[in-house]
């Protein structure tokens, strides 16, 4: 007995069966790195593929609409900017 839980031992068992090493002869340390990785990427993918998604803010919320437009620099930009008829 290994003192694992028997799904990590299963996790395990399938993952050395999903790995092969091609070329080379990587370290313990090394092989665990790209294991962690490897997990983390399928975790993260897991975790997206759940449908959670962020709700859209409302426009009601919006306070682009009291927002003054942006002054564009030039000559008699800023006098006028706040006459009325010119915008």
């Amino acid at each position: 007995m290994s003192g694992k839980h028997a799904a990590e031992e299963g996790k395990e068992a399938n993952l050395q069966d999903a790995l092969r090493v091609v070329r080379g002869a990587p370290t313990a340390d090394e092989l665990a790195t790209v294991i962690a990785v490897l997990a983390a990427v399928h975790a993260e993918e897991e975790a997206s593929a759940t449908g959670f998604e962020r709700k859209l803010k409302s426009s009601w919320s919006s306070n682009a609409a009291v927002m003054r437009p942006a002054i564009v620099p030039g000559p008699g930009q800023w006098r006028g900017a706040y006459r009325s008829g010119l915008n």
